[in-house]
């Protein structure tokens, strides 16, 4: 409960503070009776104060992901990583864009820096949601479709059978699709910034990065911004797991020379032909009630939606990276090994999640959700 309280208050402080810092200048968000800055002066002091709650933010999220012992709990909680991750790259270019605007001595209007802020603000509001818990859990309640449905075994052990078929065939294939952007993004760095980034995971992104040159105000808070996206997206992981999904990283670069050989490789690594089978065998030996198969049935369909959720997450998180290879060296001189480093990690967590969602036998990193398999073996007893 305390690490639940802990979470909330860092993350209702995170949210207020990430929509005074979008609010037009001098307008109050009524959060906590905080007002838009007024100023790029009133703007870095506002972001400054958010980057350190931001970094207490990761630090709470990934205390309860490590202690939090229910399942679906962790699914959450993977998928608020996730939405502040986006957050902190959304902060981070609307500093850019005013660091830019500074520099080039643009008078701070309120017209322009609305319609900056307004730019950005939409998407924001949606992660913070999530973020603050506003949006509704993806638990699935037992729907009316089920419970009015056919009570006839033959019926509902079929229905299950369709459902894990499901499951077994979308998981892999949205983890191939996701974690090939992933791949060929690292396939475009190379394999020697990819294992200097890979070689230093889990140790901080102050051991990582290092100390740039200092820049204005506003510019140094970018950077700021951009290794808070890191951090968060590191959290999911976790130092142990993050220094072991480097290596394995670098090793799958060794072993796929063409990012369209992703899928092929990873049904290899899934094999989900022999999980099919030993799940269906279950399921038609089993003698348990209807209750146990519409049970199972509709937590393999709660599954799916988390795994779904937490990839299109990434796939806007891998999109967000982009423009980070665009900036000159001399204002983010360590581009090339901040976006390796998030690759690295993303790619690693795509493919390590969906053998959890699988209970792949050969890939038991993560091992926060009961999977497809422990579904039906818990629910239907032999």
């Amino acid at each position: 409960m305390q690490t639940e309280n802990s979470y909330l208050t860092s993350a209702e402080s995170y949210a207020s503070g990430v929509r005074e810092l979008f609010a037009p200048a001098g307008v109050a968000t009524g959060d906590r009776g905080g007002a838009g800055p007024a100023s790029p002066e009133a703007l870095a002091d506002k972001a400054e104060k958010l980057s350190a709650v931001s970094a207490t933010l990761t630090t709470a999220a990934a205390t309860r992901l490590s202690l939090d012992p229910d399942p679906v709990a962790q699914a959450h909680a993977s998928t608020q990583l996730l939405a502040k991750a986006m957050t902190d790259l959304e902060i981070s270019t609307y500093l850019l864009r005013a660091a830019e605007d500074e520099e080039a001595q643009i008078s701070w209007q309120k017209t322009t820096v609305q319609e900056r802020s307004v730019s950005i603000r939409g998407n924001v509001e949606d992660f913070l949601k999530i973020i603050v818990e506003e949006t509704p859990s993806d638990k699935l309640k037992q729907s009316d479709r089920a419970a009015a449905g056919s009570k006839e075994i033959p019926v509902v052990r079929n229905r299950l059978i369709q459902t894990v078929d499901g499951a077994l065939l979308l998981i892999p294939e949205r983890a191939a699709k996701t974690g090939q952007s992933a791949f060929s993004g690292l396939l475009g760095l190379g394999i020697t910034q990819v294992g200097q980034a890979a070689g230093q995971l889990g140790l901080g992104a102050a051991h990582l990065f290092g100390q740039a040159e200092k820049l204005s105000r506003l510019y140094q808070l970018f950077r700021d911004f951009a290794v808070r996206a890191y951090e968060s997206v590191a959290a999911l992981l976790g130092p142990t797991v993050a220094q072991f999904a480097g290596q394995k990283v670098v090793e799958w670069l060794g072993q796929v020379k063409e990012a369209k050989f992703f899928s092929g490789f990873l049904e290899k690594l899934y094999q989900t032909d022999q999980t099919k089978t030993l799940i269906n065998d279950w399921i038609n030996n089993s003698k348990s009630d209807w209750e146990n198969y519409v049970k199972a049935d509709e937590r393999i369909q709660v599954l799916i939606e988390e795994f779904r959720t937490q990839l299109s997450f990434i796939d806007k998180l891998l999109k967000g990276l982009k423009y980070l290879g665009g900036i000159p060296a001399a204002i983010l001189p360590y581009g090339p090994l901040l976006m390796a480093a998030v690759y690295t990690l993303l790619c690693a967590y795509v493919v390590f999640t969906a053998a959890d969602y699988l209970d792949a036998h050969n890939l038991q990193f993560l091992n926060r959700v009961i999977g497809v398999r422990q579904v039906v073996e818990t629910n239907l007893p032999i």
